[in-house]
């Protein structure tokens, strides 16, 4: 028995020496997403690559997050291991003691057995989640949603309420951002994914914000008394919460919000609000009584990041305003639409510059946090009705931005603008960027109504969070002197007093906008990382834009996007000086040439995140962070020639590549990180001081005059020992390279 009890010890402690190759950390959910001010609140915040989280931060003041658990579930080799050595042990009792209570017991004891045994006290705590884990019906494994971090959240009386982000960091680095928000309501969680659920539905008392996750099959039930007459709003918010799901169709959790009486009688259902995924209720209460809000996903679906939050009661929400902007710095009534509100008009400063802002005078808690409202640098018109045809159209003298609606189902309104021959006209709908229901479509005719051109849709790369863009632009060039007829109208044909829209009709103002990814950088003092800078060029901006990073320090490599692209890899080198464990904001700022002036435009942080299997989407972060794990050893960067490599049609070009004496530079190799189409490493060469690296192109594939960067990234080797003769050479990572620009030489 002695003997059998050592070799099971052994076999437990056998694996727990093994080394893990460290990835960057990433978030998948938080729940519950948000807290009330003035208290103190334990959340559960799910992902992969956790282990080592240290602590954490929320954008803004007023909120101390700290660190008080970690939970990773065991691989599934060691899981197996730990089962065989409790089958052993079990058979090995079974066989040795006699039949009874006492027997049944001791063999069902897993814990004392593996305590007995010596087992880590931390493994046996992971074996005892994973097979809980394993055990629960409704629970489908996936390593995005395997590990947890349990946190502690201090929310300040005086913290600002609305939307705020969580990241969190340690020894592996910084995670992506999550949706934090924090109101003034009383708040309720049912209980987590993996807790017990409650024998009945919670009786809530409004005003509240309800929090919960949703599992397979699974549907929550709250029980609410209201009184006849009383208008009652309820807000969900999931994908608000959680914008793309990578692994699953539609790519976010669909949520369907119902009312029962108290027989069951559904009396409302919503699954969406207008173009929005989450569901909105406006509950006009008929009779005093008991009723059951009800909660679940459209296909039933469901797991740990399936998480809401619902915000109850007789609150106020706005459900549109007019106008949607105004000039640039101006004072602009505004008309308000909603449920519960205090007042229909207020007065809004349009943002400085030109751009879209949020309204935080109309944030109202939880409820409407996205109302939008836009600033523009020419003159303000409003639509005058009724200009419902061409023949009544309202003549526009331009460039203007004009102010309208479409009042009713079926309306259209139309515009006479006075266009010279040849010269370029701008004709853009911003409505669905500004929240507006309005589906727009745009024509424009000549004197006698034949249609010269029309839109639809245009697809604007710097709405990440919009699925369906919605807003409508035309490019037009005159044929001829002369009126010419913009028609606006709504593509579903529908209509309202809240079927905003701002429609610009301009000369071509050439601009760009710019997004880097991703908006959390991990690396060691002195390391190369790779980032993607993307430009949103508008009106027929083609030119040159070169890229630089703040604060002192940073270096952006490869740091232009070439004429004509629209993003561009590149590489961020820390200062060797930079303070590990200490997260530090970035900016990457673009300039280029535009005919007149020099322009600069700061890249707004995002994350590039991916939808249904196939859709990307450039998610924005507040800001872009850097940060060095505090067990990163220092590096000591490469320095480059700033030249970049010329790949002529028949031969390959060339980049010399300095690296240190004790490097073996007969056994470094080289591998193009995401290659440019048609481009390849045709072999690496050593020197005494270095080694060239030799790229070709494939004509056919690569376009002759096309510029860019090549991220490489550089492996050392040595040969096996001479004992170990079946053994490959041993390779590790020598690190990236900064960013080499090259060109597609023509001749």
């Amino acid at each position: 028995m002695r003997g059998a009890a050592t070799v099971f010890i052994l076999f437990l402690l056998a694996g727990i020496c093994g080394a893990q190759q460290s990835r960057d950390p990433d978030l998948s959910y938080a729940y519950p997403a948000g807290g009330k001010r003035g208290t103190a609140l334990d959340i559960t915040v799910g992902g992969q690559h956790l282990d080592g989280i240290t602590t954490g931060m929320v954008t803004g003041t007023g909120v101390v997050v700290t660190v008080t658990g970690i939970v990773k579930p065991m691989n599934g080799k060691r899981f197996d291991e730990f089962r065989a050595a409790i089958d052993t042990r079990r058979k090995e009792m079974m066989d040795t003691m006699k039949p009874g209570k006492e027997r049944e017991e001791k063999a069902a004891d897993m814990v004392q057995m593996l305590q007995e045994a010596g087992a880590p006290e931390d493994e046996i705590r992971l074996f005892r989640v994973t097979q809980a884990q394993r055990n629960n019906p409704k629970r489908q494994p996936n390593s995005q949603l395997a590990e947890t971090v349990t946190l502690h959240l201090d929310i300040a009386p005086d913290a600002a309420k609305g939307p705020r982000t969580l990241r969190l960091f340690g020894k592996n680095g910084i995670t992506n951002p999550l949706s934090i928000l924090v109101g003034d309501l009383p708040e309720l969680c049912k209980p987590g994914a993996t807790e017990t659920p409650p024998a009945s539905p919670p009786v809530i008392q409004f005003p509240v914000i309800l929090n919960g996750q949703i599992l397979p099959g699974q549907t929550d039930r709250f029980v609410f008394h209201a009184v006849r007459g009383e208008r009652l709003v309820f807000v969900a918010q999931a994908r608000d919460l959680i914008p793309y799901l990578a692994d699953a169709v539609p790519g976010w959790f669909e949520a369907v919000m119902t009312i029962q009486d108290a027989k069951g009688v559904p009396l409302a259902s919503a699954q969406s609000f207008r173009f929005a995924p989450d569901p909105v209720l406006a509950f006009d209460v008929r009779e005093t009584g008991d009723y059951t809000l009800q909660i679940h996903d459209a296909l039933y679906r469901g797991r740990e990041d399936f998480v809401y939050r619902i915000t109850a009661g007789k609150i106020p929400f706005v459900t549109g305003i007019f106008p949607l902007g105004g000039h640039s710095g101006a004072d602009v009534p505004v008309e308000v639409f909603g449920w519960n509100l205090p007042r229909q008009r207020m007065s809004l400063v349009a943002p400085p510059g030109e751009g879209i802002e949020k309204v935080p005078e109309l944030a109202n808690g939880f409820a409407t946090t996205d109302v939008a409202f836009a600033a523009g640098g020419i003159p303000e018109l409003s639509d005058v009705e009724t200009n419902n045809d061409q023949a009544h159209a309202e003549p526009v003298a331009f460039p203007a931005t004009i102010n309208g609606r479409i009042d009713c189902p079926g309306d259209v309104d139309v515009f006479a603008i006075n266009c010279k021959k040849g010269e370029p006209v701008v004709v853009e709908v911003c409505a669905r960027r500004l929240n507006s229901p309005l589906d727009s479509f745009l024509r424009i005719t000549d004197a006698g109504g034949k249609q010269l051109a029309c839109n639809d849709d245009l697809d604007d790369k710097g709405s990440g969070l919009l699925t369906h863009h919605a807003d409508s632009r035309i490019d037009f060039t005159p044929p001829a002197n002369g009126l010419f007829y913009v028609h606006l109208s709504d593509a579903q044909r529908q209509g309202g007093p809240e079927y905003s829209y701002r429609l610009r009709i301009d000369h071509p103002r050439p601009d760009f906008a710019l997004r880097v990814v991703p908006s959390g950088i991990n690396g060691a003092p002195g390391a190369v990382v790779p980032v993607t800078v993307y430009a949103m060029r508008k009106d027929g901006f083609s030119g040159q834009i070169n890229l630089s990073a703040s604060p002192e320090g940073f270096v952006l490599s490869g740091g232009r996007i070439p004429a004509g692209c629209d993003s561009v890899s590149a590489t961020l080198t820390f200062p060797e000086t930079f303070k590990p464990g200490a997260p530090q904001p970035v900016e990457i700022t673009g300039t280029a040439e535009i005919p007149g002036s020099k322009v600069s435009r700061k890249a707004v942080p995002a994350d590039d995140r991916l939808q249904a299997f196939i859709y990307h989407h450039l998610v924005p972060a507040p800001e872009l962070v850097a940060y060095s794990p505090p067990n990163r050893s220092p590096k000591k960067p490469i320095q480059m020639p700033a030249a970049a490599v010329k790949i002529p049609p028949d031969g390959p070009g060339s980049a010399k590549v300095p690296l240190p004496q004790t490097v073996d530079k007969s056994r470094v190799r080289a591998e193009l990180k995401n290659p440019p189409e048609g481009i390849w490493i045709e072999g690496v060469f050593p020197r005494q001081d270095g080694v060239d690296i030799a790229f070709r192109a494939d004509r056919k594939k690569a376009k002759p005059g096309s510029q860019g960067n090549l991220i490489v990234e550089l492996t050392g080797g040595r040969p096996a020992a001479p004992t170990d003769k079946d053994q490959a050479e041993k390779r590790w990572s020598l690190g990236l390279l900064p960013a080499i620009p090259y060109e597609l030489a023509e001749k």
